[in-house]
């Protein structure tokens, strides 16, 4: 689960700046806490410099200390037993202290706590400013000290001018230009995020309709001058009211005590009668798999994150229409009740034979590996989607998880990015913060997922002829299975020419 604790921390200082301001201590010429500070208090301190239309740096004591912050996500189960996902009570456990300085329209500058104000300089893009030292019920310290405020000269500083690249929005920032600059890590004006539905904040550009030239959240390097900074932004083929408002949890599929795949009677039939599971005449898929797939709803449910990806994909496609069937103008608007946990399950099943029929790879580094990479990247790129099916570790068929690729763009080091739908995930993509993505490396030799970590085996397709059931009517012909499989080998067949290729010409 990704933890967003800027947006705690920013309901605290909210509350806090709501207080009456503490003055600072006689004869003192600069804002200084008590010392030590009270468990439990709330301490604000605003001080002007006269002159410092540039901003103001602002030094701290070496002596300066809190007890260190943090904060931590916690989850207990109703009964006190066993742990379930969903049948949980979660809630935020807050402890230590903290100090916020803010600037004069009170933006954030920075939090800190422990040690990391001590001896430390903090620019403020503003000739006023406030501190605020807030403590929790344990432990208090010396708390702050301020030694100099000193308003920045010309040479001290940078303008940089963000443009939003769509809507006419701008925004200039003051940053010290001695120690480089960082860039926001979200496109924000006048205080509010610039969200667009259907496009992933990608970078900024040094001119308008430009690539990425800085990632979000880099630095700034320190010998550059004014900056006019455009936004960057990458177009999704999916919007987000076309996604699943429900996520992959146990909470909305498990159906009472039942821990395995619901399906109804109705998908259950389709499932049997799908030429993927039962119909075909080779080895693949032969009769011992349709043994096995005849009794998938006995088995214990693991996530259906395959098939909720591909319930997306097939309706964005048009392939499927839930949203007409339903009565209801987008998919999101549809409820997790049996109909459509059912209609989930049934394309879950199908994950089974997905290794057979899709692209795959299963070592890192390895020439197939590369080569897959790269298409993948190039057919997202082309305004396609994939599904893509991933393992921790080489050559590992067990433990693994889908998500739907939607938007491809490259990173100004080089690297390669591909915008997700993750079902586990699913409110930031309802929410078009499209957070979920995957980075490939500059070469294709290497994937990580959206916590950073490797992927080692892989399988993917953006081709959804296998998620057409067989026709009844026709029982027993081969010809859409066998025309299908010829198609994936001789996809294979052009994957491994180009490999060959590449490895003459090096």
């Amino acid at each position: 689960m990704k933890i967003k604790y800027r947006s705690l921390l920013a309901l605290l200082l909210c509350a806090a700046l709501l207080l009456p301001a503490v003055p600072a201590a006689a004869g003192e010429s600069y804002p200084e806490s008590p010392h030590p500070y009270a468990n439990g208090e709330t301490n604000v301190q605003r001080y002007t410099c006269p002159d410092a239309e540039r901003g103001v740096f602002v030094t701290f004591s070496e002596d300066t200390w809190v007890e260190p912050y943090e904060v931590r996500f916690i989850t207990i189960p109703k009964d006190h037993t066993e742990l379930t996902i969903g049948d949980v009570l979660s809630h935020w456990v807050r402890s230590g202290d903290y100090i916020a300085i803010l600037d004069a329209e009170r933006h954030t500058v920075g939090t800190y706590s422990g040690d990391e104000l001590a001896g430390k300089t903090v620019y403020v893009p503003t000739a006023a400013f406030e501190i605020l030292l807030d403590a929790d019920s344990e432990t208090n310290g010396y708390g702050y000290r301020v030694t100099d405020v000193r308003a920045a000269a010309k040479e001290d500083v940078r303008v940089l001018t963000y443009h939003d690249g769509a809507d006419g929005l701008s925004e200039t920032v003051i940053a010290p230009r001695t120690e480089g600059g960082y860039f926001r890590d979200e496109c924000e004006f006048g205080g509010d995020t610039v969200l667009r539905d259907g496009f992933a904040f990608s970078g900024w550009s040094t001119v308008p309709g430009g690539s990425v030239v800085y990632d979000p959240g880099g630095d700034i390097p320190a010998g550059l001058g004014d900056l006019d900074l455009w936004a960057v932004w990458t177009p999704l083929c999916l919007q987000s009211d076309e996604v699943l408002s429900f996520s992959n949890s146990s909470w909305y599929f498990e159906r009472g005590d039942l821990e395995n795949y619901f399906l109804s009677a109705e998908d259950y039939r389709a499932m049997q009668l799908n030429l993927y599971k039962t119909y075909g005449l080779g080895p693949v898929p032969g009769p011992a798999l349709s043994i096995v797939l005849a009794t998938y709803p006995d088995w214990e449910f693991r996530g259906s994150c395959y098939g909720m990806s591909a319930v997306v994909a097939l309706q964005h496609l048009g392939i499927i229409d839930l949203v007409s069937e339903r009565g209801v103008s987008s998919l999101s608007e549809i409820p997790a009740d049996d109909e459509m946990i059912s209609r989930v399950n049934y394309y879950q099943s199908q994950a089974a034979t997905s290794w057979l029929t899709e692209e795959k790879a299963y070592n890192a580094g390895s020439a197939v590996y590369r080569a897959q990479l790269q298409k993948l990247f190039e057919s997202i790129s082309n305004g396609g989607m994939a599904l893509f099916t991933f393992y921790p570790e080489e050559a590992q068929l067990d433990t693994g998880h889908t998500v739907l690729f939607t938007g491809a763009y490259t990173r100004a080091d080089g690297s390669h990015v591909l915008v997700a739908y993750d079902c586990n995930d699913n409110w930031t993509y309802l929410e078009s913060e499209y957070e979920s993505r995957f980075v490939i490396s500059p070469d294709f030799s290497s994937v990580t997922d959206d916590w950073d970590d490797p992927v080692g085996a892989f399988n993917w397709t953006d081709s959804y002829d296998q998620f057409i059931p067989f026709d009844a009517s026709v029982k027993g012909s081969p010809l859409i299975w066998y025309r299908a499989l010829l198609r994936h080998i001789l996809a294979q067949l052009e994957t491994l020419r180009v490999m060959f290729t590449r490895l003459n010409v090096k």
